[in-house]
């Protein structure tokens, strides 16, 4: 192993373990008193925003470079199968400010929402690693993006929780688990 490939090696498994902290930021934010809900709403939508800018600006050009316009064919199937997924087979709308609080009162709710939020986590880790096989300014820029994507995920977690009836230091702990 070169040092430049050690280099990468070990600052993507430092980065990686200091987006988990995201998560617990995230739980921290929700549990704290006087944080004003639209502050919430804020942190996802630059999450988001940061996400897509940098799947459209970095990791899909880099993609068509790597692999040519086939990269853009898988693309498309990853767009058919969330959408397939998220509006076909498990269709889930929101319209306004309807909730599901009742879905969450029960006891096994958090513990199957730390499950599925550990699944999506690993994938974090994995495009930050990704990016850093390919180059050190991808594996930084997916780093911020998953960081910031984190903070949504640890109010997600820390939310539910709560819902539950889990209590402040079981939401921070449920958090920092999913790290």
């Amino acid at each position: 192993m070169g040092h430049d490939e050690a280099f990468r090696t070990g600052l993507a498994a430092l980065l990686g373990l200091l987006a988990a902290l995201g998560n617990l930021l995230g739980g921290y934010f929700v549990v704290r008193k006087h944080w004003p809900r639209q502050y919430l709403q804020y942190f996802l939508a630059l999450g988001a925003g940061y996400m897509l800018a940098v799947g459209f600006v970095e990791v899909i050009p880099e993609s068509v470079r790597l692999s040519g316009e086939s990269a853009l064919l898988f693309v498309l199937i990853g767009f058919f199968l969330v959408h397939l997924f998220e509006h076909t087979i498990a269709p889930h709308f929101h319209f306004g400010e309807e909730t599901h609080h009742e879905e969450f009162s029960g006891i096994h709710a958090g513990k199957t929402v730390l499950l599925g939020m550990t699944i999506h986590t690993f994938f974090d880790g994995v495009a930050i690693a990704a990016g850093f096989l390919v180059s050190t300014w991808l594996g930084l820029v997916l780093f911020v993006a998953v960081f910031l994507h984190k903070l949504p995920e640890g109010f997600t977690i820390a939310s539910v929780a709560l819902a539950s009836g889990r209590g402040k230091r079981n939401a921070i702990l449920g958090a920092g688990l999913l790290g």
